[in-house]
């Protein structure tokens, strides 16, 4: 019950840091009506509201994760770092196929198949933001004439 206190508490303090990033966003108006300030303070409230019900009701099942849990959890971690990174630079389809893979294998799945999925996931979600949603994805320096 204490830990799930402090990671409550650690959690609202992350959610207040992301609302006061996002409300500083300077960016130009771009095809969406609310902007670009909406979906990360909508995030955060929704990361408070829930940080504050466990802080005043925690969880009574005290279960810490098991060796190969917790590096399953640090390694996702470092993986979305590294997505970050590479986001821009290879692009959205590469970055996410690579990411996508290592998450499949790192949870079971077999590394051909991990592939073969996270490669359908990354085109397919490609077109629906860039195409249906008009977003503006990264190509990366691979696809930028190709797409």
């Amino acid at each position: 019950m204490l830990y799930d206190r402090i990671f409550a508490g650690a959690l609202l303090v992350l959610s207040g840091l992301i609302a006061w990033t996002a409300y500083h966003f300077n960016v130009p108006f771009q095809y969406e009506p609310l902007g670009p300030k909406a979906f990360p303070i909508i995030l955060s409230i929704v990361l408070a509201i829930c940080s504050v019900r466990l802080i005043v009701k925690p969880d009574a099942n005290a279960w810490l994760p098991r060796k190969d849990v917790l590096i399953k959890i640090i390694s996702g971690l470092v993986l979305m770092v590294v997505y970050a990174f590479l986001f821009e630079e290879a692009g959205f389809i590469v970055a996410t196929t690579i990411v996508g893979a290592i998450f499949s294998w790192l949870f079971g799945e077999k590394p051909l198949k991990a592939f073969f999925y996270a490669l359908a996931l990354s085109l397919v979600s490609y077109f629906l933001l860039a195409d249906v949603m008009e977003l503006n994805v990264p190509t990366g320096l691979l696809f930028g004439d190709i797409f």
